[in-house]
């Protein structure tokens, strides 16, 4: 692709305005390219113009995020590396303007596959990586699917605009003649066509005794509800279906009708397939005369759908929030533990081995050991760790959460664990794994509200070669979790691994659990069976490869002798805001004779090295205050003294980005760390050569 573009010379003969005159366009999808090379927009325009929708030109983020300031278009593809503001930048701040967070975006780049590249393009908002040179049918492929998904997401919402336009108009002319215009309906069959295709149901009752009375409905009402409109006929039938937490809302505001004359409510009703789903109640009051009875019309509206955009929205809110909140501190805890680890660590090693206080120190250690495992999982949970694979001993896992799964269960329900005897091993993230378990549980607990039984057990596994099975033959463990509970019916068999998709009561579940342990499943090399019985219960079984090597010993420490000391004249800088993880780091590194400047911020760091010679590397925090990070700071060493190494470090590095951060691949070392593991991360930084951080 960039042999391609490089070819082509001509300017496209468009500006900002796009390839279709604007009068033309009116009924195309815009699509947005941003590339700094002319030679690039022109190939673009050869490759995408078949498509026969508007393409835009820019030349760069900032006159892109000014055109996108009042357009729309149905996708954005953007170069990665670009004078200014990068593709990255220009990602962040489309995605945090709400105009155009919606708007999709492929980057493109020459710049070679990497994970961590990879990563943070996603992170930075992308749904699509194309790295060149490019396969002109690939891309219009992706293109298309993009501006197909547009065209029908603007479609299907000018339709629903329409329909609520004529919904309101339709309720305002009601609220005067209802009465009349309900026989009028009946009569006149253009009109009780019309009234069928809106998703509303009309009504009428007694108002003498509304919760008891039958209400003469239009037919309409069997698409929400699965129930013929003569069931609403039988007396009490609708009140009584209203869910027991909404019906004293409900009797109020009827109660109070010839009052107020008209209401409007929501509440949860029990439909025929046993789901409650949400209904919109318009009422009014009509008191008629003295010849006949008072009544109430109204209509019946099915907004569930709403009701569940609304609750997804606000529970990402939420965890957005709590994924903040988490990972600030989870910061400052692993900031805490790093000295507390620290100081323990030279507490035992300048300890006698017969000294009585050895036993408390390596208490106090395994405890901080314990807490730096838990803010790794917080941070997993806050989305700033990256996964972790490794050798894992599955029945040691499923032992360490057993007390976390007595905890969340209730006390009707009998947990029972089987542990298979020399289960192999295999290789996964722990933390995920973990998470993977305790969801399934609380699925299980959530499907058995009246008790019941849990097991969770663990197994070797062999798959042969059977016609009919989606699992490759191999040897797989497995961790199953089976329940007593309601069960899933056949018709959802096949969707709960979908995202978003729940069985569950709207604001009880958010879809998302099942389609999250499915896809860190299939990541790991595994596979997910699923059976249920309706009224009997479900087992659904995660089956992970078998790890054919065996186990490392855990070391928990290192004996002084086998910690590097420093060489002659080594000496190192420190840049550490948190002053007492720079006193404690500074002091390890005295004790193992190095010579130590110190710095609270990037500004101080730069002035050291420029006013003292002899520094032999640069260990930084990360996440600072002040005009430098770890990353920048790292950035302006490689440029002013490109062969002086350094050593990043940070208690939570997720929330800081700097634009030369994806050029550079420097050595990082997560707190907390053992001594141990930070003098062999230094004896290791300084032993390579810095130009290799340059990623290519």
């Amino acid at each position: 692709m960039q042999d391609q573009m490089q070819a082509e010379t001509a300017t496209p003969d468009t500006s900002l305005t796009g390839a279709v005159p604007e009068d033309a366009a009116s009924d195309k999808a815009k699509i947005l390219i941003v590339d700094d090379d002319e030679r690039n927009l022109t190939a673009l325009q050869l490759i995408l113009e078949e498509l026969g929708e508007e393409l835009v030109f820019t030349r760069s983020g900032e006159e892109a995020l000014r055109y996108l300031l009042h357009n729309d278009c149905a996708l954005i593809l953007m170069d990665v590396l670009m004078p200014g503001m990068d593709g990255y930048e220009t990602a962040g701040l489309v995605r945090s303007r709400e105009r155009s967070r919606h708007i999709p975006i492929i980057f493109l780049t020459a710049v070679s596959r990497n994970e961590v590249h990879e990563f943070k393009g996603y992170t930075a908002g992308a749904v699509d990586y194309v790295f060149k040179p490019i396969e002109p049918f690939i891309l219009r492929s992706k293109v298309a699917v993009f501006v197909d998904l547009y065209k029908k997401t603007r479609e299907i919402s000018h339709k629903v605009e329409q329909e609520r336009r004529l919904l309101l108009e339709n309720q305002q002319a009601q609220a005067s003649r209802l009465a009349a215009e309900m026989a009028l309906l009946r009569a006149e069959e253009g009109q009780a066509l019309i009234l069928r295709s809106l998703p509303i149901a009309l009504y009428s009752m007694s108002a003498d005794a509304p919760f008891q009375a039958r209400l003469k409905i239009s037919e309409t009402v069997q698409g929400p509800s699965g129930f013929a409109a003569d069931r609403f006929l039988e007396p009490g039938f609708w009140f009584h279906r209203i869910h027991v937490d909404d019906q004293p809302q409900v009797r109020q505001l009827f109660e109070r009708l010839p009052e107020t004359g008209s209401c409007v409510t929501e509440y949860r009703w029990l439909c025929a397939d046993g789901t409650m789903r949400h209904f919109l109640n318009h009422a009014v009051y009509l008191a008629r005369g003295e010849d006949a009875a008072p009544e109430i019309v109204g209509s019946w509206l099915d907004v569930s759908e709403r009701r569940l955009l609304e609750q997804q929205a606000v529970h990402g809110q939420k965890m957005d929030s709590l994924g903040r909140l988490t990972g600030g501190i989870a910061h400052d805890f692993n900031n805490m533990l790093t000295v507390v680890i620290s100081s323990l660590d030279r507490m035992r090693r300048a300890t006698d081995s017969g000294n009585p206080a050895v036993r408390n120190i390596d208490l106090a250690l395994s405890g901080a050991l314990r807490c730096a495992d838990l803010t790794k999982r917080l941070l997993s949970f806050a989305r700033h760790q990256q996964l972790e694979p490794r050798p894992l001993d599955l029945n040691a896992l499923v032992s360490d959460t057993e007390v976390i799964l007595r905890r969340l269960i209730s006390d009707t329900i009998f947990l029972d664990v089987l542990r298979a005897p020399d289960l192999w091993h295999v290789y996964a993230d722990p933390i995920q794994l973990e998470s993977a378990l305790i969801n399934l549980a609380v699925n299980s607990r959530d499907a058995m509200p009246e008790g019941g039984h849990l097991t969770v057990e663990t197994s070797n596994v062999v798959i042969r070669a059977a016609t009919g099975s989606d699992i490759p033959a191999g040897e797989y463990v497995s961790l199953s979790v089976t329940d007593t509970g309601i069960g899933i019916p056949p018709a959802h068999i096949d969707k709960v691994f979908e995202p978003f998709f729940t069985a569950k009561e709207v604001g009880k579940g958010t879809g998302l659990g099942l389609s999250i342990i499915y896809s860190f499943v299939r990541q790991s090399g595994g596979y997910i069976r699923l059976s249920s019985t309706v009224g009997k219960g479900t087992t659904i079984q995660i089956l992970l490869p078998r790890l054919l090597a065996a186990l490392e010993p855990q070391i928990e420490g290192a004996p002084i002798a086998d910690i590097p000391k420093a060489q002659a004249g080594e000496k190192i800088l420190v840049v550490e805001d948190d002053p007492a993880v720079r006193v404690a780091v500074s002091a390890f590194l005295h004790d193992l004779g190095y010579a130590v400047l110190e710095a609270d911020n990037g500004e101080t760091a730069i002035a050291a090295l420029k006013g003292r010679d002899g520094v032999t590397l640069v260990f930084s925090d990360i996440a600072m205050p002040g005009a430098f990070n770890g990353y920048q700071l790292a950035a302006e060493v490689a440029s002013l003294y490109p062969e002086l190494p350094v050593l990043l470090t940070s208690a939570n590095a997720g929330g800081v980005t700097n634009s030369a951060q994806h050029l550079y691949d420097w050595p990082f070392l997560q707190k907390p760390y053992r001594n141990i593991d930070l003098a062999l991360a230094i004896r290791q930084a300084i032993s390579e050569k810095p130009q290799s951080y340059l990623r290519g």
